[in-house]
Formats: C-alpha cells, structure tokens, sequence
C-alpha cells in the first residue's frame, strides 16, 4: 500500500496535468482546456489515467481518446449526478470506485458496466443515493473506505458495509478532505474546516483519536524538517562557498547527510563536510530530484531544461524551458509548467535506455473495438474478439499507454504470423480491417518509443468473425444439387414439347382476333417504354391489366415466348430498324433501345441475327 504523506499537494499536480492535456467536444476525445472542471484522478493498474470533476461524469484516457461514462440522451440514467468528486481503484477486483455529488458508484473493468454503492435504510432505500461523496481510499487489505457528509464508512471488497464512523468534531459535523493511510497501518482524516481524526487497529476494533490541526505531528514534523534542512544548507553555502553564488534554489537528499544544492548558477554536492561544485553555467537550478533506483539526479535548469547527472556528467533529456518544478514517480517526471498551470509527463526510463538498445521496451495494447459504428472499450483480460454476425469491418483502438509521446508513436499489425507487417503513420493508432475471413484470425502488433525503435510483436487480440450463411459448404453443395435437377427437368421438359409447337404453329398460321389484339397492345406498351431501361416484365403486366403469371401463360400461348424474350427481341427489331435508317453509332442505338450497357447489347444482337451489330 502507497502512503501518501500530501495529498492535497499530490491532488493538485494532478489536476494541474489533466488541464494541460487538448481535448475534443466530443463523446471520445482528447483531454484538455474542456475539462477545467477536472477535480481527481488517478492512474490505474493498468496504466489508463481515469479521471472526473465538474459535468464530466467518469472518464478513462489512454494516450488517444476518452472513453467517458455519464448521464446523458444515450445514457438517460446512468448516473444521479455527472460531478465526480473523487476516484478510486480497487485492484483485487478490477474495479474503479468513484464518488459524486449524489452517490458512489463502481464501475467494473471486466465489462465496463456501473453500478450504485449501495447501503440500505430501513426504508428500503439507499443511504446513499442523494449524499456527497466527497472522499474514498483503497486499504491494502482490498477493503475501500468511503466519506460523506459525517460519516465514513467501511467498506469489504464485496462493495458490503462493515463498519461506521461518525467524522464529528467538537460536537459539529465535518466532512473529510483526504484520508491516507501511514507507515503503522494507522488511518487518518482531515476534516474540512478543521481537525484530524486518526484509526488505529487495538484489539478487536478501532481507536479513535482526534487531533488539532496545528498538532498534526506528520504535516508537523514534515514542515520542520524542510524549514531546518534548508537554514541548514544555507549556512554551509555561505560557510563553504565564496561569491555571490551562495543562494540555494533547490536541494535534493541523497542520504541522511548527503543533498545536493541548486543555485543560481551552478550544483553543488554537499557530502556533510564539503561542498564540491559539479556544474556551471546552469543559469538557476529551479527544481531538482533524486532517483535512488538508478543513482541519477534529475533537475530544472532555466536556460538548459530538464537535465539528468550522473556518473560526473550532465546530460539535457529535454531541452525545454518552460518548466518551474520537477517531482519523481518512479520512472515518470511530473513538470509543472511556467506559466498557466499545466504539467507535463517525462518518461525518464525510455529516454535512459543505452544507445545500442535495438529493441523498445513497450508493449502495446487494445483499448477499445468499434463495429457497425458502435465503440466498445475492451474489457479487463480479455483477449478474444467475437464479431457480430453479418459485420465486414471493424476498428481497433491501439496505445501504449504512453500520454507524453502519443503523437510520435508508430504502430504496424498484421495478421496471423505469416502475414505481412502493415504501418501506420506516427500518431495514427487505429487499425481499419475489412474482409476479415471467415472464423477466428490472431491480430498481431508492435510499436516504437519516441526513438523510433520498435518493439517486439505482441500478440493483442483474437478476432473471431461468425460464417454467413452462404458461406457454408454444405450449402453450396446442397445449392449445386438443386441447381443441377432443376437444369436437367427444364432440358426435358423443353425437349418434349418443342416438336408439338412448332407442328401446332405450322396448323394455325394465323392468330385469332383476341390474340393478336392482345400481342398489339403489348406491342404498343413495349414501344412507348422503348429508350425506359428499366422497364420490366411487371411493368408489362401492369400496362396489359394483367398479373405476371397470367402474362407468362397469354405469352407462351400466343407466341411461346416468355415475356422477358418478348421485351428484349422488340428492343432488338428496333435496333435493327435503326441501323438499317439511320447514323447513329452502336452505344447511341443502344441507348435509345433501352440497353444499358452497350457490350450486352451487342451479344443479343448476334444471337438474334447472327452478325454485330456494326456489320448489319
């Protein structure tokens, strides 16, 4: 368990860091300006910042987008209040515990779904429901501490009620403004508006102590240990030092005795019993800090940037000058900017790397999946993909988590082992597939650091895509089989009735009066669509008063034509008739027949005439 020794401080670089970063208006965006209403944060296991404040509801950003979990024409409902007043993780069950002005909610990693924290009242209500929450923290042991209003309850990692609190002092209601847990397992609350209530484990249950501010002995013992570090460490500048470079801007502890000391010049190194100038010409260390992990001083120069010493040389990281203050955590350096509040994030491990380091270490992953124009984050674990049937295209959201270097980030994917490697351009981290096979595909990717060195691939994602239902063998088969009886039926059967028509034909040279007043008519309907290309065999039907199926049995009767012959051999007698008066070329005959495309004209044309058209 981290213990946070100020977190009123630590809150607010973070909420600095949240108003440096651009956003869009948008449901998915980029943070920034927008959100000046950001009041928490938090970054959590698995290198996702979440973060909320004033109308944002919860939010989650990953380098590139902000996926964004509120009440709103979407969502009617998801949430009592979008005020988010403080967040939470807690680990043991990939969940993210948020509070807002009207309630708690959890929000779960594993299907990215929220749910109320729920305390009921004999009423059958929650406790909860329209209360303040103004104040949560995650205990090492997986249990979550949650305050509101009075009152600060304890929660299992079940989201169950344990115990209750009264957060009173001197007989008056006080809500808390931070809670962190110390070195003794031992929790304590500061309380707005005065008073520190402490917890301390004693038996079977807690103890209670409630403290005066100005006593706090850890704010206390914090405040006088800087103010008699640095009397100390001016005195011996001007002890040891001779000139005016004797102002010391900033010290960094090294050991108990050891620091060393920015000035308005130069650093120094104070072992306890000397000091020893190390670098010049600095031009006002303003900030520095000491990484005990690998044995490197970090620090602000004005004129020089963010500068790294170590091994008896400086080296600039970044040669950036807008920056007034440097804290460490871990491998990342917070840069509190010079002018309007802002911080920025230096990763201090991927800028140490050797010079002959070939291979970067990141490890990219999927944030979120979007088909059929509906984004879905991806789920905690989760590793597989299952398209929705009938989907042909599918986004995948790509990072690596890396919020400084996003826009200088390249990625490549390709899938299955051997596919080929496709790049994306720097900053582009969407990768767009289409035509996915049938059955499940394994997405492959990789990607740089802000050097440009790749990564080894990784294998992100399984994409499963469902098979249509044409895409079944068994149903071609089965459509051939059909296919192939249906052929051999009509072969016989135009066979067997071929002779007896054209005997038929030979005995009634002549057409009865109804049929040919009939043919005349539709003679005359075919005419008038002659240039319609879509005029077809319903419209036929329609123009003679009759149904499809009675004009197919009048057609085979009177001429043993189908219908579709019928439209087709008078567009062609008119081409014919075309040719023959006038100059037009072949697409413009085309064209006025009524055929769309000039290449299947000329293929009917030769099947009825025997010639191209170009030659009749």
């Amino acid at each position: 368990m981290k213990i946070v020794i100020q977190p009123m401080r630590l809150a607010a670089v973070l909420f600095a860091f949240l108003l440096s970063i651009p956003a869009t208006e948008a449901q998915t965006g980029r943070l920034g300006a927008a959100d000046a209403g950001v009041t928490c944060s938090l970054r959590d296991g698995e290198g996702y910042l979440w973060y909320g404040g004033r109308g944002t509801g919860l939010c989650r950003y990953d380098g590139y987008e902000t996926e964004t979990f509120r009440s709103d024409r979407q969502h009617p409902g998801l949430l009592r209040s979008n005020d988010v007043l403080c967040i939470a993780e807690q680990r043991g069950n990939a969940e993210i515990w948020f509070g807002t002005k009207e309630g708690a909610y959890i929000l779960s990693k594993k299907d990215y779904r929220v749910r109320p924290v729920v305390v009921k009242t004999p009423q059958d209500s929650s406790e909860l429901a329209d209360k303040r929450v103004s104040c949560m923290l995650a205990a090492a042991d997986g249990t979550m501490w949650l305050s509101f209003r009075n009152q600060l309850l304890h929660f299992s990692a079940g989201a169950e009620l344990l115990e209750r609190f009264e957060t009173t002092w001197r007989g008056k209601n006080r809500s808390v403004s931070s809670l962190f847990f110390d070195a003794d397992s031992a929790l304590w609350a500061e309380l707005w508006n005065g008073g520190v209530i402490r917890w301390k484990k004693a038996g079977g249950g807690w103890q209670t102590e409630r403290i005066e501010r100005s006593e706090y002995p850890g704010q206390r013992h914090s405040q006088e240990t800087e103010e008699a570090t640095a009397q100390m460490l001016d005195s011996v500048m001007r002890r040891q030092t001779f000139g005016r470079d004797t102002t010391v801007l900033s010290w960094a502890r090294v050991s108990p005795v050891a620091f060393y000391v920015g000035t308005y010049h130069s650093l120094y190194f104070y072992d306890g019993e000397q000091v020893k100038l190390l670098q010049g010409n600095l031009d006002k260390v303003r900030s520095m800090a000491y990484s005990e992990p690998s044995q490197s001083l970090y620090l602000l120069s004005k004129s020089r940037g963010v500068c790294r010493w170590n091994g008896g040389k400086l080296t600039v990281v970044l040669d950036s000058t807008q920056f007034r203050k440097l804290q460490l955590q871990g491998d990342t350096a917070l840069l509190l900017s010079e002018g309007v509040a802002g911080v920025s994030m230096l990763n201090l491990r991927t800028r140490e790397l050797a010079a002959d380091t070939t291979t970067a270490d990141v490890r990219p992953l999927v944030t979120a999946c979007v088909t059929d124009g509906r984004r879905q984050p991806v789920t905690f674990g989760r590793h597989e993909l299952v398209l929705p049937e009938g989907t042909d295209f599918v986004e995948i959201c790509l990072s690596t988590l890396d919020f400084e270097h996003a826009p200088q980030v390249q990625f490549a994917y390709r899938v299955d082992e051997d596919g080929v490697w496709t790049e994306l351009p720097e900053g582009e981290h969407v990768v767009k597939m289409t035509h996915l096979p049938a059955g499940a595909c394994r997405l492959q990717v990789r990607a740089t650091d802000d050097l440009g060195r790749w990564s080894a691939p990784v294998e992100v994602l399984t994409i499963v895509r469902p098979a249509r239902w044409y895409e079944h063998t068994w149903l071609w088969v089965i459509c051939a089989a059909l296919c192939l009886g249906a052929g051999c039926y009509l072969v016989g059967k135009v066979r067997k009735a071929r002779r007896p028509e054209l005997s038929e034909s030979a005995e009634k040279p002549q057409l009865p009066v109804a049929d040919r007043e009939f043919l005349d008519k539709a003679v005359a309907a075919v005419s008038d669509h002659m240039m319609d290309s879509d005029y077809s065999v319903d419209a036929l039907a329609g123009d003679l008063c009759m149904s499809r199926a009675n004009l197919h049995r009048r057609m085979r009767s009177v001429i043993n034509q189908t219908p579709t012959d019928f439209i087709r051999n008078q567009r062609l007698e008119r081409a014919a008739k075309l040719l023959r008066t006038t100059s037009c070329s072949v697409n413009e005959i085309a064209d006025l027949v009524g055929f769309s495309y000039a290449s299947y004209f000329t293929k009917c044309f030769k099947e009825k005439y025997g010639v191209l058209p170009k030659d009749f």
